[in-house]
Formats: structure tokens, C-alpha cells, sequence
């Protein structure tokens, strides 16, 4: 694992004018000063392997940040075995050998989301996937952005892939879980997570 030298901008400010553009072309500096929502940007879609989902999020987050890892290696250090779930104490235990940081959360919330994404750091949420068959199913996502004029967050799904979720659904599925959540990111972000999330 190493992280590469080129830093890219990690996340991007997207003022999402795909709601009624109209009305924010007609009050510009109102639509310049307060976007309805942000999503980050530089974040590959990790597709999962069987019950994977952990590990595919963890290698997502970490090639956000830079570093070039693989899930095979990810899933390695996260699972006791290639049909395990990952843990989220999985998580804390993984980070430092990535070279991260990480912390654990109950009681996430839209709010939650909106602070992270704001301050550049993915939300890891463990929520409830319902599979064709009716199977439920704990899960872990990425989310990486959010639109309150919409009321839509944005995941990035191993499973699924690029998902708009709303906010409703979105909170049921993460509510069945107590809306668990981990935070990974390197320790230069370390001051601002727990300024502004805990």
C-alpha cells in the first residue's frame, strides 16, 4: 500500500442545480453562497466479491484518499475468512496498517452525512439490503454526498453501485442498524473529525 504522490482535490463543492435550475439562476448569489448539497469526487466504485461489501468500501475510501490498494489485500486483514462479513471493529484494527485513521459511530443522521461530506470525509454506513429474495442483510456503503433541495443522498454501493437514495429510505435502513457508521482518513484530518463529529 502506498499513497501516491500526485494529490488530486478530494472532494468538489457541486452547487446540484439539476432540482429547478431556474429558480437559482434567478437569485445567482443566493445559489452561489448556499448550495442545496456536495459530493466528492475522485472516488472509484469498488465492485464486491461475495459478502465483501466491508472490504470494498474500506479499498473505495482508501483510493479517495490516494492509496493504492487492492480489495484481495483489504478483505485479507478485515475478515477471518473469504465468506465472513467484516466487522466494524474490523475497521479500527485495519486502519494503521493503511496508514489511517479510524472512528466508530452510533446514532448517525442526515446531519451526520452533511458534515462529513462538507468537511471531505465518506461516510462508512452499515445499513439494511433487502435481496431479491428477501434475504436481510447487513451492508455496508459509501456515502458521498447529499442534496437537501432533492432530499437525496448519494452512495457508492458495492453491491448496487451509484445510488440515489432518499432521505426517508435512506434513514430506515441505517435506523435498523443504529445508524452505525465508521470514519477512515488520514491523521492530518484527524483534528477535524472530532471537531466536528466527535
Amino acid at each position: 500500500m502506498r499513497q501516491t504522490a500526485a494529490v488530486r482535490s478530494r472532494f468538489l463543492f457541486l452547487a446540484l442545480l439539476l432540482t429547478n435550475p431556474a429558480q437559482l439562476l434567478a437569485n445567482p448569489a443566493q445559489a452561489a453562497t448556499s448550495p442545496p448539497g456536495y459530493v466528492l469526487s475522485g472516488m472509484p466504485l469498488i465492485r464486491q466479491s461475495y459478502n465483501a461489501c466491508g472490504p470494498a468500501s474500506l479499498t473505495q475510501v482508501l483510493r479517495y484518499y490516494g492509496v493504492n490498494v487492492d480489495m484481495a489485500t483489504v478483505s485479507h486483514y478485515t475478515r477471518p475468512s473469504e465468506t465472513s462479513y467484516m466487522t466494524a471493529q474490523a475497521i479500527l484494527d485495519f486502519a494503521p496498517r493503511a496508514g489511517m485513521e479510524a472512528r466508530l459511530y452510533s446514532g448517525g443522521s442526515i446531519n451526520t452525512v452533511r458534515t462529513a461530506i462538507k468537511n471531505g470525509v465518506p461516510v462508512i454506513a452499515l445499513q439494511t439490503y433487502v435481496s431479491p429474495s428477501g434475504q436481510v442483510i447487513p451492508h455496508w456503503r459509501v456515502v458521498v454526498g447529499y442534496n437537501d433541495a432533492a432530499r437525496q443522498t448519494y452512495l457508492m454501493d458495492p453491491l448496487l453501485g451509484y445510488v440515489a437514495m432518499g432521505y426517508d429510505d435512506f434513514a430506515r435502513v441505517w435506523a435498523d442498524h443504529r445508524g452505525q457508521f465508521a470514519l477512515m482518513y488520514p491523521p492530518r484530518l484527524s483534528a477535524t473529525v472530532r471537531k466536528v463529529i466527535g
